[in-house]
């Protein structure tokens, strides 16, 4: 009996599938994108499971730390986090620390979870010890940073968007400080990579004859960076996976599906299911992200028209990312790859998503049967199945079904 049993454990080990082998085998299979190629992860990866719905989150609270409950919720939820922009900064006066006492907090619960910072690749968010003279109150008295700026070629003042300054990224000098602080962020915060937002270089401040040098010089900066945290380090480089020079250097992309006017077109969204081939098939990570909206009833048109969105509370946020969750897992569910994960949020602060609950989140998922289908060659249905469920959506009319098997 003990022979017969020592058999069947090799048979399964060689197989890859045993259905009384507690599902340890379906993980242990190896992983291939929607072409057919193999994806081996590197040891610095988050973990990955078709099981259940591969998520991601990144928050931040700049009035507060974590509490041990909030520690242990989020941890149950994801491998792959990042602490976002200002995190920590009230109580402890730079977020770098946030991300380092969080990280430190995160590591405790659950060891193998990946914990990225954040910092901005474009715009100048004082919160870090990095950035915190880049004020209006401030930056006279460093002169030295000043000129890392952008400014009016008319005027010579200072630009401004969002309040905010702008990184020049033509600047050499410029490009050096930013990645040295970067690399800085990471080693303080001990984490294992960093999220860099806004990937645009302020292109359209810049002459139209300097496009291609506004590219090379975030690209530039993205391989400084790279090359200053080295391989064993998550850069995570946020709607830059259409960026070449970008691309070639950066570990990980998101989709941020920040404004539904312009990225959440049905054409949009088939050039997002392509790149997330193409990031995969590089042996890349992706995370898509969707947010509820307080106007996700009205038609297209009708906000390209400008029209008003309600206010809503947070009760009322809560219950509408519930009902909208099916549509944006649909559309993630079409295109998704090895370590292409789902992040579901209204906006980037710790109560607006991460602490809720979702149950779909929780359900047998199973491996993809094979890449999405086009119902139609020039239609935009769309299907796919997985081993626990079938995905349909239609992105001309923006509905959407998932049958959980």
């Amino acid at each position: 009996m003990k022979l017969k049993t020592m058999k069947h454990v090799l048979i399964c080990a060689l197989l890859g599938a045993c259905a009384g082998c507690s599902g340890t085998n379906e993980k242990a299979a190896p992983l291939v994108t929607s072409n057919g190629l193999p994806f081996t992860a590197p040891a610095h990866y988050p973990a990955f499971s078709w099981d259940e719905v591969p998520v991601y989150m990144m928050f931040a609270d700049g009035s507060r730390l974590l509490k041990d409950s909030e520690v242990q919720k989020i941890a149950s939820e994801t491998d792959f986090i990042c602490i976002e922009k200002n995190h920590g900064l009230e109580p402890l006066g730079d977020a770098v620390l946030g991300l380092e006492h969080e990280n430190q907090a995160f590591k405790q619960v659950k060891p193998g979870i990946k914990v990225l910072g954040y910092l901005n690749g474009a715009l100048t968010y004082p919160f870090t010890r990095y950035t915190q003279m880049l004020t209006a109150g401030k930056v006279d008295q460093h002169p030295e940073i000043k000129a890392y700026l952008m400014t009016d070629p008319k005027t010579g003042e200072l630009v401004k968007t969002r309040g905010l300054y702008g990184y020049n990224v033509l600047n050499p000098d410029m490009r050096a400080w930013w990645s040295d602080a970067a690399a800085d962020m990471v080693r303080v915060g001990n984490a294992d990579g960093i999220f860099i937002d806004q990937m645009h270089g302020f292109g359209w401040l810049h002459p139209k004859e300097q496009n291609q040098a506004v590219i090379d010089g975030v690209g530039d900066m993205m391989a400084q960076l790279k090359a200053k945290i080295g391989p064993d380090k998550i850069l995570l480089a946020n709607n830059g996976a259409h960026i070449e020079p970008v691309f070639a250097v950066s570990d990980a992309f998101m989709f941020e599906h920040y404004k539904r006017s312009s990225t959440h077109t049905k054409e949009k969204l088939l050039q997002d299911w392509q790149l997330m081939e193409k990031i995969a098939d590089a042996g890349k990570l992706c995370i898509y992200r969707f947010g509820a909206t307080a106007d996700g009833s009205l038609p297209l048109d009708a906000i390209d028209q400008g029209q008003s969105q309600p206010r809503l509370t947070q009760d009322e946020y809560v219950e509408l990312s519930k009902k909208q969750l099916e549509l944006y897992l649909a559309l993630y569910l079409i295109g998704a790859q090895p370590y292409s994960y789902f992040q579901w949020n209204w906006g980037w602060k710790l109560q607006t998503g991460p602490l809720e609950h979702y149950p779909e989140f929780h359900k047998p998922l199973g491996k993809p049967l094979g890449k999405y289908t086009r119902e139609h060659p020039q239609g935009w249905e769309f299907t796919r199945e997985f081993e626990h469920a079938s995905v349909w959506v239609d992105t001309d009319k923006w509905v959407a079904k998932i049958e959980w098997k």
